[in-house]
């Protein structure tokens, strides 16, 4: 197998030379070929690939990838659970008074109360499911609601999401990954955005969970998801942080950098720097520790080379200490989670 590859030595937001962050890094989990550098703008903090594959070679890097993989059971909607009628009752609750959930069930004396749990954080993470936190969105109540996911994989988010009483639309490039997707019925375009030649105004949500480090130009895809928004529609997108605590302290073997698949890399800094040249005005940008024992457990067996493939990586000695001081940095203000979170509003 041999990739095409191009090469990128200048910021492609602001026009610096790059300076060199990392040499020689492999893609040891999945074995595509070639050595990639790692380049850092001295200006705006946005880290890219150098090389990279060109678009006729990307197909290649993403063979065996985890979007390939069968549907793992409990991912088509809320699952019932030890002491699930209390729990349920109250996820109900929330999800209808908070929001706007109203077509899932018939009684509605708890609502209220949902309302106000739902200004509980934790409560109302629970209530979305846990994994989707900010992903979860406000119930638009309207026939012609979408809700696009664009780099909808397999469909996981989107298939939850139907189940809910959203019309939905997914956004996917990789093929096999789209044809798993509609197996589930779940529509997919199978292309980019831009490709898909929407209307404007037409979606009240859109999420992109890991994807925009994963395009050529991020600046295109974030014009182009507002000018499908509708008017106060809300984009939600998360990518890894190079600013975190785990690459502070893993460096080359931390697992979000993951060459070749991952163009660019983010810190709050250059999001914020990329963002203001797009069209969105209203938005916030925090770093949450969310998938940080994962990335702990995962940039360890990558440091010993003892990952290959779709393999889950062992827990490891350390990670919950790793987990508490990311959390308590992340509290204290410091901008170092293993994740980026934006939300944006049209």
């Amino acid at each position: 197998m041999n990739l095409g590859l191009e090469h990128v030595p200048r910021c492609l937001f602001c026009g610096a030379e790059g300076l060199w962050l990392h040499r020689d890094l492999r893609d040891p989990r999945y074995g595509a070929p070639g050595l990639y550098h790692l380049r850092k703008c001295p200006r705006c903090n946005l880290a890219w690939l150098d090389p990279r594959p060109d678009p006729a070679s990307l197909s290649l890097c993403y063979k065996g990838y985890y979007t390939h993989l069968p549907i793992s059971a409990g991912t088509e909607g809320p699952e019932r659970r030890c002491l699930g009628y209390l729990r349920d009752c109250i996820r109900t609750a929330i999800l209808c008074g908070h929001f706007g959930y109203r077509g899932n069930h018939d009684r509605h004396g708890l609502c209220r109360l949902g309302a106000l749990m739902g200004r509980v954080r934790f409560l109302r993470h629970r209530a979305a499911f846990d994994d989707l936190a900010e992903r979860f969105p406000r119930f638009a109540n309207g026939r012609d609601n979408l809700l696009i996911d664009v780099g909808c994989g397999r469909g996981d988010f989107l298939a939850r999401m139907k189940t809910l009483g959203w019309n939905v639309l997914g956004i996917e490039p990789d093929p096999v990954s789209s044809d798993i997707a509609r197996a589930r019925g779940i529509p997919v375009f199978n292309g980019t955005l831009g490709d898909a030649r929407l209307d404007g105004d037409t979606a009240d949500e859109i999420s992109m969970n890991h994807v925009l480090e994963h395009v050529y130009d991020p600046l295109s895809l974030l014009k182009e998801c507002c000018r499908v928004l509708r008017p106060g529609g809300r984009l939600v997108l998360h990518i890894p942080n190079i600013a975190s605590l785990g690459h502070r302290i893993f460096g080359r073997h931390w697992a979000a950098l993951e060459p070749p698949r991952h163009f660019f890399h983010f810190s709050p800094r250059s999001i914020d720097a990329v963002l203001r040249l797009s069209p969105f005005r209203d938005y916030r940008i925090r770093t949450v520790d969310k998938i940080s024992a994962g990335i702990y457990d995962t940039s360890v067996a990558l440091r010993d080379d003892s990952l290959r493939g779709n393999t889950e990586a062992r827990r490891r000695r350390g990670r919950g200490l790793f987990w508490a001081m990311e959390r308590y940095l992340c509290a204290a203000g410091l901008s170092v989670g293993e994740e980026i979170e934006v939300v944006a509003f049209k």
